[in-house]
């Protein structure tokens, strides 16, 4: 019975809140609650917002229970709820001309700004007629029961392709980013100076010395810029300035058919690891693991510098990465999607719309003067998120790791991946340290780990 004498349902039926009517608080409860039953009671359960205020898909029932295999007995008790259920959304059809990419959802944006200018700077033949936004679902996300491997990639309908961007030619401008932190100015010099000498232009994001702050409204001057020079006619492919921290904060003010309607090469590591995972998930983009513009030096014949230039300007480039360089943790040979980067920045997807997609995939993982014990938790966090169950390779790059404890480590890891019976390889020359090979995340690649040593070989293009 509510305040005013009336059963829930004379209230449903009689009761509507009108302004400059009081009412007391178990008023104002028990109406909310019989609206909200007579609103949603023609669509099932009530819905969970999401990300950006979008309503997410209705939740399954919970009534089921999932024990987690690799930890027996620990979730036996809790009801198994379908992790993507809640970012999935139910939208609108695509307008008329436009294929609904990779299924993912789609909802309108704003006409102001960096929006109103997608349309008109894509060809001709995936110009949508009215303009529409990827939310939350990533990449191939659909409706379906839980598998229990993994969080945001339970549900997921096979993979497509992901978007190859054109390749680099000489004469061609390179934009430079400022995602994470202001890169020293002597250090930027010299790359912009070492990409100049190889015959590219150079075109520098306005605010990218500018001092890190870490608020929101500096968050979405970044995005802006960020966005801004991706749509500059003039670049034909973008690099980050430096690593740092703070590029997980732009996220949420990026658009994603900023970059799936304009694909072009993406180059970074260390915190960019961030975009890299939200370019593959929410655009639908291959990128590219490699070093940002204040690791370079002018010479081609450094390592680093040469490896870039070959990922960026051939397609599928016929080196053996790693070769004589890389250690072998465990023998084999296995094929998949490259994917991952900096390990702390990976663990951070989990959960998330962005979350790192490990299934049938390479893995590859590298990290910076961190102990061993904080590598060790979040690998254990990845394994308890299902995310380690369906790789078929994983590729340790420069950990920088005690070196006290990289024997230790070694144990660690065999006795952690001991069940999946996968090749792996540690050492392997890319992230922290030099040389910073170039990597074709999101392309399919061969790991290759004999008894000495291994590498990784393309397998597939990467560029159009």
């Amino acid at each position: 019975m509510s305040a005013d004498g009336l059963t829930g349902q004379q209230a449903s039926q009689n009761h509507r809140i009108s302004p400059g009517r009081s009412y007391d608080l178990p008023s104002v409860v028990i109406l909310s609650y019989v609206a909200l039953r007579q609103l949603f009671s023609s669509t099932g359960p009530l819905s969970v917002p999401a990300d950006n205020g979008h309503p997410s898909a209705l939740l399954p029932a919970a009534d089921a229970v999932t024990p987690d295999p690799d930890f027996p007995g620990t979730r036996g008790d809790q009801p198994a709820l379908d992790a993507t259920a809640v970012t999935r959304l139910t939208a609108p059809a695509l307008p008329a001309g436009l294929s609904n990419h990779e299924d993912l959802a789609v909802a309108p944006v704003r006409r102001d700004g960096i929006a109103s200018r997608i349309a008109d700077d894509a060809p001709q033949s995936t110009r949508p007629s009215v303009i529409v936004s990827p939310v939350l679902a990533a990449p191939g996300v659909t409706a379906g029961p839980a598998t229990g491997s993994g969080t945001m990639s339970q549900g997921i309908a096979p993979r497509t392709p992901l978007l190859r961007p054109p390749a680099l030619v000489k004469g061609d401008a390179i934009g430079v980013v400022a995602p994470s932190y202001a890169p020293r100015p002597g250090w930027l010099a010299r790359g912009v100076k070492a990409l100049e000498r190889l015959g590219y232009g150079v075109i520098l994001d306005p605010e990218l010395g500018t001092l890190r702050r870490f608020q929101r409204a500096e968050d979405e001057r970044r995005a802006e810029n960020f966005m801004g020079l991706w749509l500059d006619p003039q670049v034909k492919a973008v690099i980050g300035g430096t690593g740092g921290y703070g590029a997980m904060r732009m996220l949420p003010h990026l658009e994603p058919e900023v970059f799936r309607l304009n694909p072009k090469p993406f180059v970074g590591y260390s915190d960019v690891t961030a975009l890299h995972l939200w370019l593959m998930r929410r655009a639908g983009l291959r990128v590219f693991h490699g070093p940002t513009v204040d690791d370079l030096i002018p010479s081609a014949r450094d390592p680093t510098m040469a490896s870039l230039l070959a990922a960026l300007t051939t397609a599928r480039p016929a080196a053996r990465m790693g070769r004589e360089i890389a250690r072998v943790v465990r023998p084999g040979r296995a094929v998949g999607r490259l994917t991952g980067g900096n390990l702390s920045l990976v663990q951070q997807s989990i959960g998330t719309p962005y979350e790192i997609d490990t299934r049938d995939a390479i893995l590859f993982l590298e990290e910076t003067r961190d102990p061993m014990s904080v590598a060790d938790e979040r690998l254990v966090h990845l394994r308890a998120a299902g995310l380690l169950r369906h790789v078929r390779g994983v590729v340790f790059g420069q950990l920088s790791l005690d070196r006290s404890e990289e024997d230790e480590f070694e144990d660690f890891l065999t006795d952690l991946l001991a069940d999946l019976d996968i090749p792996i390889l540690a050492d392997f020359p890319a992230g922290h340290e030099v040389p910073n090979l170039t990597l074709p995340l999101g392309t399919e690649v061969e790991l290759v780990a004999e008894e000495q040593t291994g590498w990784l070989v393309y397998r597939e293009d990467a560029l159009s």
